[in-house]
Formats: C-alpha cells, structure tokens, sequence
C-alpha cells in the first residue's frame, strides 16, 4: 500500500498535522504503538500561537469553554530580591495563552480525524509499530507489526512524531545531543484558598522550578484550581511523591507562599523523568522529525508543545501549497527545515533551566537585574511577552518559502 504521508506518533504532534492537512485529499497514514487512547493526565499550557493555530483548524470551538486564559504572568524566585510581570494587556494580545486538560484536547483532534476517515483519505494504524526503514530516491518504505504480523507500506514523505524515545530516530542513527538534568517533574493540580485571576505563576526555586497555572474547577465552575508543576533533582521528586497529601501540600506552601492563599487539596500526583534533546539535522531523505522526536525540551518556559505546533503550522502550509502548485510533497523541505525549529526557542529552555539554577553569586545577580530591568522597561516586557507567545507565527501571513 501506497500513501502520500506516513505520521508516525499519534498524540498531539501527528493529530495536529492530520488535522491541517485535511483540506487536501492526500492520501494519509498515522502509526501509533499505543491501543486506542490511553488516559492522559497531562495538563498543558498553550501560548497564544499555540491557540491561534487550533482556531484555524476549528478546534478551539470545542476546546475554550474547558480552557482556561493566561493574561498574566508572574516571574520570582524565591529568597531573592526582583521580579517580573508579563501582561497580554501590555503585549498587546487577547490573552498570553491557555491552559486545559490533555485529555480534552485529545478529544477534539480525534473527533475531526474522525470526519476525515469517512472521506477516505485517512487511515489510522494502531496499535502497530515501524520495525524497519529503508530510504529510496524517490519513497520510504516501512515495515509495520500490527497483531502479530508484519507488512510493507512505502510513502513519498515520512513525519516522525514518535516522542522523545523515537524509534524512527534510533532505526535511521540520527546525530542527537542528549544531556540527562537528573531532574523529574512532578504534576498535580491543586485547590486554592483564592481565586488564581487567570494569572500564572513561574517561581524558581534553589532547586529547580515550581509553575501555578490557572485552571477551571470543572466540577464546581470556579477559579480556585491550579495545574501544578514541580520540577527539582530526581530524588528530591521522589521524596516529594512519597510524602502523604498533608506533608506535601506543606511543602508546596513552604516553596511558592500565600499568593494563591491556603493551598487545601492536590489530585493524584504524576511524575516524569527531564531531559534535554536535540536532533542536528532533522531531515534525512524524505524523513523528517518532528515535536519531542527532534527536540525534547525542559519543561521550566513551556516551549515543548508549542514549539512543536509552530513546527506543524509552518510545514502543513508548506506541504498544502506544494499540494495546490502540484509540486512534488517535499519541495522545499530541506531549505526550510531550520525555518520550522527556531534555534532561539529551542535552545531558550535549555539555558534558562541551567541558569536559575546556578547558585553562584554571579549568576544570583544577574538573574536579579535581568528581572528587575524587564519588569522596569515596558517596551523590552512588551516584546518579551510576544515573542514568547508567539504571536507572530509566519502562518498568519503570507510566507515566502524557499524552494529547490
């Protein structure tokens, strides 16, 4: 069997560019190991790119009644003097961003992937995994395990949305720069004593990072529900998740303070280990890697899924006007590979993460200014704050794409 486009991973990556391509009647395949959708405590926060994006897919519909808006952001660390503010006011955008519940997201991507199956055009694998991967001039052909046996599929293109662990990137020895934190995040949601006023929390700790985002109470419609992100040593973690609700709760106190009021309930808590890696090339033939395949990032900016919907808005317009011009599926796609993964963003959560945690004076000093300086210089805030919603996606406008 033959397709257009083979994406390999479906969580929110491979959906996504699903979905933007479905106004072209190129003929898709999606690969996934997983059985058909595994609960997903993920809590996620889009920027505002992140959200124009899913509008223009018409997902956002379904999605902004279940998210929550971002219209302040309030940088600290804790035992230090200085902070920063970033507002959407003073950005000049609707709103910083959202945060919502994976699980809800899921749904919506699913459900108009649904509507392109009946059209024929898509076709959904799973749970099936790539065994093999041979590049020839012109296609890829794939060897696919689906119950038990195997089978051959070739496709003139290949997006790997495989995740940080991808097997696409191991089956074709992609030169990755891996660097293990030693650090885990933590996830929970917690309940506050005030309502959060749809304004974000980022406080760096003396060991790692602790974000407050504004979630909606589903269940009771109020404002007093946090999505929490705990991010420190891998130890430390674990000593965290051990602690019963009470001691934890004290703990979360201890490190963020009373901004939120008394912190009083948390849900189940997850864990997930951090690490940073980066794809040199993420273009190999007509394989091309995508989202945590080709840049798995540190969770402290909230750069890992935006980045890789920025990726997806940038290549589906690509890959849509080669369809409209009936140019060949990947003009264009080895001139642009670095327009679809700025270097700025990608490299942005890294450093930051190595930075504020560095306890040397030097570094305690400079994280200090820099945050007194941006929250004194409206106009520097101002461009901060847009530039790391990423209002400015080039899939707004007309982009001029370099060709063969």
């Amino acid at each position: 069997m033959h397709y257009d486009l083979i994406i390999i991973g479906g969580g929110f990556v491979g959906k996504s560019l699903a979905c933007a391509l479905k106004p072209a009647p190129l003929k898709i395949a999606l690969i996934d190991a997983s059985p058909q959708e595994q609960p997903d405590p993920r809590l996620i926060a889009l920027n505002y790119g992140s959200v124009r994006f899913l509008e223009s897919l018409g997902l956002w519909q379904h999605l902004a009644s279940r998210s929550t808006p971002i219209n302040e952001v309030h940088v600290s660390h804790r035992g230090r003097f200085g902070a920063t503010r970033l507002s959407a006011q003073n950005a000049q955008l609707a709103t910083l961003g959202a945060v919502l519940r994976a699980t809800h997201l899921n749904q919506a991507l699913d459900e108009t992937l649904g509507t392109a199956k009946h059209q024929g055009h898509f076709t959904e694998l799973r749970p099936a995994r790539v065994k093999a991967v041979v590049t020839n001039e012109k296609t890829v052909s794939l060897t696919v395990e689906a119950c038990g046996q195997e089978s051959s599929i070739t496709g003139t293109l290949i997006i790997a949305a495989d995740g940080t662990h991808s097997t696409i990137r191991q089956l074709l020895n992609f030169a990755t720069q891996t660097v293990d934190y030693g650090q885990s995040a933590l996830v929970t949601t917690t309940c506050l004593g005030r309502a959060h006023e749809n304004r974000a929390y980022e406080r760096f700790l003396e060991e790692g990072a602790l974000a407050m985002l504004p979630l909606k109470d589903e269940e009771e419609n109020s404002a007093q529900l946090c999505a929490t992100i705990w991010t420190a040593n891998t130890a430390t973690i674990a000593a965290l998740q051990a602690l019963d609700e009470q001691a934890f709760l004290q703990a979360l106190q201890t490190q963020f303070g009373y901004r939120l009021g008394r912190l009083s309930r948390i849900t189940q808590r997850h864990v997930f280990p951090l690490q940073f890696i980066r794809v040199k090339t993420p273009l190999q033939g007509q394989v091309l890697l995508v989202g945590n395949a080709a840049h798995t990032l540190h969770p402290i900016a909230a750069q890992g899924l935006n980045l890789a919907l920025h990726e997806i808005a940038l290549l589906s317009k690509l890959l849509l006007r080669n369809h409209q011009e009936q140019w060949p599926l990947t003009t264009g796609l080895a001139e642009n590979q670095d327009h679809f993964q700025p270097k700025m963003n990608l490299l942005f959560s890294h450093y930051l993460s190595q930075v504020f945690a560095s306890n040397h004076w030097g570094s305690n000093f400079v994280r200090q200014l820099g945050m007194i300086g941006l929250d004194l210089c409206p106009p520097l805030k101002k461009q901060f704050g847009r530039r790391m919603a990423m209002e400015n996606l080039q899939w707004l406008t007309t982009s001029k794409w370099k060709n063969n």
